[in-house]
């Protein structure tokens, strides 16, 4: 893990919080820095963080096919409270190359998805028929999706926020850590629109997950799950739990 890198987000969600003006995120992360640092003083920062064991991404369900990379494989996920803001930040076993290749993705320019999936709560979910993540007759948990997204054919990365109820989608700014383990996107809670997803941004249930898109576009049923955080075992379907007041972790040491 970068350690030094949880600590300047951290630092960063701290004077995000004295940085009202820049509650939208528009002038983009380097003219947000160049004001909030000149403003930093400290604040708690209330954060969730769910660990998962190194080695856990398989593809086909661990019953052949391709190693999946380290890079591909999560170790930790955090959500970090900056006021008008929430900073997620994701942490894999090796650096992100500036160009990922993987055999599974690149036969058919697909993509690679390092994601976040949020909800009121594990005990309200419903589903969505027909929508933006899979082809028609199949059925997926109605949530907020937070992507970042590699697509081959593309040669490029994109970071968005999908509500896969009405396939609206939004871009999202986002920075890397110096050696490419982690990434964060800096998310406004004025983008949670959708009550029946998401009532209030400061207490929601997760679920991060690493994505194989075997083609390039939607609605196809080539969606595959590499790893998920919390990892789902013993046929439960387990969700990490935010709040902006309070910290909680789950599976970390």
């Amino acid at each position: 893990m970068n350690t030094k890198f949880h600590e300047t987000t951290k630092g960063l969600a701290r004077s995000l919080r004295r940085c009202s003006a820049l509650r939208r995120f528009n002038a983009g992360f380097a003219g947000m820095a160049l004001v909030c640092l000149a403003l930093v003083r400290p604040a708690p920062a209330q954060t969730s963080v769910v660990c998962d064991p190194a080695g856990d991404s398989v593809f086909g369900s661990g019953k052949g096919g391709p190693r999946v990379p380290d890079w591909l494989d999560i170790a930790q996920a955090t959500i970090t409270d900056a006021g008008a803001n929430i900073l997620f930040t994701l942490t894999v076993n090796a650096p992100i190359p500036l160009a990922p290749a993987w055999s599974v993705a690149d036969e058919d320019g697909g993509q690679l998805w390092w994601s976040w999936r949020f909800v009121n709560s594990i005990a309200d979910i419903g589903f969505v028929s027909n929508g933006c993540l899979q082809a028609k007759g199949q059925n997926v948990p109605a949530c907020y999706c937070l992507d970042l997204i590699w697509s081959t054919q593309a040669a490029s990365f994109r970071a968005r926020l999908l509500d896969d109820t009405s396939c609206t989608e939004i871009s999202i700014p986002l920075a890397f850590s110096s050696d490419r383990r982690a990434f964060s996107l800096f998310v406004s809670k004025t983008l949670f629109t959708n009550p029946a997803l998401v009532r209030d941004p400061n207490s929601f249930q997760f679920l991060t997950e690493i994505i194989v898109w075997k083609a390039g576009s939607n609605g196809n049923t080539s969606l595959t799950i590499l790893d998920n955080a919390p990892s789902q075992t013993g046929g439960r379907f387990i969700l990490g739990a935010w709040s902006s007041s309070s910290n909680t972790t789950y599976g970390c040491p």
